[in-house]
C-alpha cells in the first residue's frame, strides 16, 4: 500500500509534464503485499488474513475516495457490482472480546453508536501530511471529546449483561455470549443499562481515584510516609471489592474499565503527556501494561479482555510469545483515543470482497490508466550503492517468467461475478511456453528459484529516485550494502521487530445461528484463546463468491493471530511443515475452544467435520475435510508483521530520510506519525514518500526542476 500510494499521489494531475515515467515493479502476479488476496476455488477469497479498515483512518479512506472517483466504474464498468468507495466498504458497529473467569470463557459484544461524517472527510485527509494533530486543540475538539467520551461509556453499559430477576439462578455463560442491549429498544431499556452501570461504577471510582490522588498528591509534595501506607489502606478494600465483583459479571467488567480508563487518565496526567513536547512518545520506551502498573493499575484488572484484545489486534507478543505481550505505551494511548473516540461513521469499516480487489485492482487500474508501467515477475535482489556510498547506484533483479509472443503488457486481472480479481496462480497463458514455474512459489524469498533471466537498473539511465516499498522484513536479504554503511539502517533492522502470523478460513454449510451463536450477526471478536485469538464473522462475503447453489456455503469465518513458528534451518523455514502445523492447531481450536463460540458445532465432544464445505473430495470424512480449507503461515520476509515494541519508535527512518540521495522509502515500518502495523501508517507512509520523490529531484536538477 505505501509504494501504491507512493505512485498514486505522484500522478494526480497532469503527472507527464513532471516525470518521464514511472514504474512499478513487482515480484510474482499480483500487487498488494500483506494486504494481497486472491480467488480459489468457486471464485472463494483468500486472504493473508483478517483485514478491517478503522474509522479514522483518513488518510485510506482519502485515497480510496478519490481512487474510485478517477476509476469511475459507473461510467466505464456498469456492470462491475463495486463500482464506488461506498460499494466497497460497509460500516460495522459491533465489535467484542472474549472475557475468561475461572476457566470458563464468555464472549461479549458491545454495539459502538454510529457517529457522524465518513472517514477521510477530516482537515488533513489528502494532505499527505502524515503528522498528528494534538487531540481536543480546540474548544469544539473538547466539546466533541466530552461527547464522544460519555457515547462510549453509555455503549459500554448498554453491552454489559442485564440484571437477572430476583431469584433466578445464576448461570455462567461458558459457550453462548450475553447479547448486548439493543440501543434500538428504546431509551428505557438503555436507561436502565446506563443507571446500572452507573451504579457498578459508582463503587469502584471513588476508591481508584482517592489511591491515585493519594499517591500523587504524596509524590508532589514528598510525602512519602503516605505513599508507603497507601497499600496498607487501599488494597484491603481493593481485595474485599474484588472478592464481590467475581460473582457479578457487569460489576467486574465495570472495575476493570475503570481502574482502565482511570490508570490512563492519570498517567497522562502524572507524566505530562499533554505539554512535552514529544506528546504521547515520551512514554513509548516503555509496555502499555509496565504503565499502566506504574500508574497504579489493580494486577487483576491487566486481564480484562479489552485490554487482551488490544495486544491481539496488534499482534504485541514478543517473537510470537503469548507469554511476552510487548506494546509501546504512547502508541497505544494513542491508537486506543484514535479508534475510540476519533471515528467518524463507525468504528469499523468491513471490506464488501477481498482487500486485494477493494483496495489494489482499483489502484492499479487507476495507475495503469494514467499510463504507469507495471512490470511483473521481477523480484529484487539487491540495491547497490554508487561509489561514495550515497545514493543508490544500480537495482538488480531475478526475471521469474517472460511474457508470450504477442504479449505487450501482463493482464493480472480476472473477474469473478464481475469483479476485477487476483487469481490465485500467474494466467499461464500470458507468458512463455516452457516457462520454469511448475513447483515454484513466486512470491516467497524461501522458494526454489528458476529465474529465466536477469536484469540491472542503472541510475542516470533508467532512474532518478527510487522508492523502496517493500516490508522491512526484507530488508537483511536486498539491502545489504546499505546495512554496511548505514548505522541508522543497521539499528532499524536490529531493533524494529517483526513476527510471523497465521489464518484459517473457513466455509460452513449451516449459518451462525445454527452453529450456535447467540450475539448479533457480522460481529468481529479478540481477546480469544490461543492459537486463534481473533475471529471476524465474514459471511457478508458469500454474495461476491462464486459457489455453485448444490455447495453454496452459509456461514465464512476468519481466525487469525501471531504464530511463533519453529527454529529455522540453515535455508530457513520449512513453509510447508509451518502450513501444516497451523492446519494442526486449527484441527485442535476446533474441537476444543470453538463451542465458546458455536456450540451447536461441537457434538460428542468434538467438532461436527460435516459442516466444513469447500471442494473438500467427497470421500473425506473427519478431521480430513480440514483439507478443504485454507491456511496461512506468513513466514515470507515481506509478509512478516512490524511491530510496535517498548524503545523501538526512535529506530524507524522517515520515508524522505534515508540517508541515501535518491532513495525513498514506503510502508508502515517506517516513521510516518502513526507507528503502527496498519494500512493507514502505509497510507501515510506512501504520501510522505511522494512528497520525498519530488524534493529529491528537485535538489538533483534544480530548485523547481523535476
Amino acid at each position: 500500500m505505501g509504494a501504491l500510494t507512493t505512485a498514486f499521489e505522484l500522478t494526480e494531475g497532469d503527472w507527464t509534464s513532471r516525470f518521464d515515467r514511472i514504474t512499478v515493479y513487482q515480484r510474482g502476479w499480483r500487487l498488494g503485499g500483506k494486504g494481497a488476496s486472491s480467488r480459489g476455488p468457486h471464485g472463494r477469497i483468500e486472504e493473508h488474513g483478517l483485514h478491517v479498515l478503522l474509522g479514522y483512518y483518513d488518510h485510506t479512506f482519502d485515497v480510496m475516495r478519490r481512487c474510485y472517483e478517477a476509476l469511475d466504474r459507473g461510467r466505464s464498468d456498469p456492470s462491475c457490482p463495486i463500482r464506488t468507495w461506498e460499494d466497497a466498504v460497509t460500516p460495522s458497529n459491533l465489535v467484542g472480546v472474549v472475557d475468561h473467569l475461572d476457566g470458563a470463557w464468555e464472549p461479549w459484544v458491545a454495539n459502538f453508536s454510529a457517529v457522524a461524517g465518513r472517514p477521510g472527510e477530516g482537515e488533513g485527509a489528502g494532505a499527505g501530511a502524515g503528522a498528528e494533530e494534538p487531540l481536543g486543540s480546540s474548544p469544539l475538539a473538547v466539546a466533541d471529546l466530552v461527547v464522544r467520551s460519555l457515547r462510549l461509556l453509555i455503549d459500554f453499559f448498554a453491552s454489559l449483561p442485564t440484571p437477572e430477576p430476583p431469584g433466578a439462578r445464576s448461570i455462567r455463560f461458558s459457550s453462548s455470549p450475553t447479547p448486548p442491549i439493543d440501543l434500538a429498544a428504546g431509551p428505557a431499556a438503555t436507561m436502565a443499562a446506563v443507571v446500572q452501570g452507573a451504579a457498578l461504577v459508582g463503587l469502584a471510582l471513588p476508591l481508584s481515584w482517592a489511591e491515585r490522588v493519594a499517591r500523587q498528591t504524596g509524590s508532589w509534595n514528598g510525602n512519602r510516609d503516605l505513599e508507603r501506607a497507601l497499600p496498607s489502606i487501599v488494597e484491603p478494600v481493593r481485595r474485599a471489592l474484588r472478592d464481590a465483583l467475581r460473582s457479578h459479571t457487569a460489576a467486574r467488567r465495570s472495575y476493570e474499565l475503570v481502574e482502565l480508563v482511570t490508570a490512563n487518565l492519570f498517567g497522562i496526567m502524572g507524566d505530562g503527556l499533554l505539554t512535552r513536547p514529544e506528546g504521547f512518545r515520551a512514554i513509548n520506551h516503555l509496555d502499555y501494561r509496565e504503565w499502566l502498573v506504574g500508574h497504579g493499575i489493580d494486577p487483576e484488572a491487566l486481564e480484562s479482555p479489552i485490554l487482551r484484545g488490544m495486544y491481539d489486534l496488534v499482534f504485541g507478543y514478543e517473537a510470537g510469545d503469548p507469554a511476552r505481550p510487548r506494546f509501546s505505551a504512547g502508541l497505544g494511548l494513542q491508537l486506543a483515543t484514535k479508534m475510540l473516540l476519533g471515528y467518524s461513521g463507525a468504528l469499523f469499516w468491513k471490506m464488501q470482497a477481498g482487500m486485494g480487489e477493494v483496495m489494489f485492482a482499483p489502484l492499479y487500474q487507476v495507475l495503469r490508466d494514467r499510463g504507469v508501467e507495471f512490470r511483473f515477475f521481477h523480484r529484487v535482489d539487491a540495491l547497490r550503492l554508487g561509489e561514495d556510498g550515497t545514493s543508490i547506484a544500480a537495482i538488480d533483479f531475478g526475471i521469474q517468467a517472460e511474457l508470450a509472443e504477442g504479449v505487450a503488457a501482463y493482464d493480472p486481472l480476472i473477474r469473478v461475478k464481475g469483479l476485477p480479481c487476483w487469481p490465485r496462480a500467474p494466467l499461464r497463458s500470458q507468458l512463455r511456453t516452457g516457462d520454469p514455474l511448475d513447483g515454484v512459489d513466486l512470491e516467497s524469498f524461501w522458494s526454489a528459484r528458476r529465474d529465466v533471466g536477469r536484469c540491472t537498473l542503472e541510475a542516470g539511465k533508467d532512474f532518478d529516485v527510487v522508492v523502496f516499498g517493500i516490508s522491512l522484513g526484507m530488508v537483511p536479504h536486498v539491502c545489504g550494502e546499505l546495512l554496511a554503511v548505514s548505522p541508522a539502517w543497521r539499528s532499524m533492522v536490529d531493533h524494529v521487530g517483526t513476527v510471523p502470523t497465521q489464518a484459517v478460513q473457513l466455509w460452513l454449510c449451516e449459518d451462525e445461528q445454527a452453529l450456535g451463536w447467540s450475539g448479533p450477526p457480522g460481529v468481529t471478536v479478540s481477546g480469544f484463546v490461543t492459537p486463534f485469538d481473533t475471529w471476524a464473522s465474514m459471511s457478508h462475503l458469500l454474495p461476491i463468491e462464486d459457489w455453485p447453489p448444490t455447495e453454496r456455503p452459509r456461514a465464512i469465518a476468519y481466525f487469525c493471530s501471531v504464530l511463533a513458528m519453529a527454529e529455522p534451518g540453515q535455508d530457513g523455514p520449512d513453509v510447508e511443515q509451518e502450513i501444516r502445523s497451523v492446519r494442526d492447531r486449527a484441527r485442535t481450536f476446533l474441537d476444543r475452544d470453538v463451542a465458546t463460540l458455536w456450540p451447536a458445532a461441537v457434538e460428542d465432544g468434538g467438532f461436527r467435520w460435516s459442516l466444513l464445505c469447500g471442494g473438500a473430495p467427497s470421500a473425506a470424512v473427519g478431521p480430513e475435510r480440514l483439507d478443504s480449507q485454507y491456511f496461512r503461515a506468513n513466514l515470507d520476509p515481506s509478509d512478516l508483521y512490524v511491530q510496535s515494541l517498548p524503545g523501538t519508535d526512535q529506530y524507524r527512518l522517515q520515508p524522505g530520510r534515508t540517508g541515501f540521495t535518491n532513495l525513498a522509502v514506503a510502508g508502515d515500518w517506517t516513521d510516518n506519525g502513526l507507528n503502527a502495523g496498519c494500512v493507514e501508517a502505509a497510507t501515510r507512509s506512501g504520501q510522505l514518500a511522494a512528497r520525498a520523490v519530488v524534493e529529491q529531484l528537485a535538489a538533483a536538477h534544480g530548485e523547481g526542476g523535476e
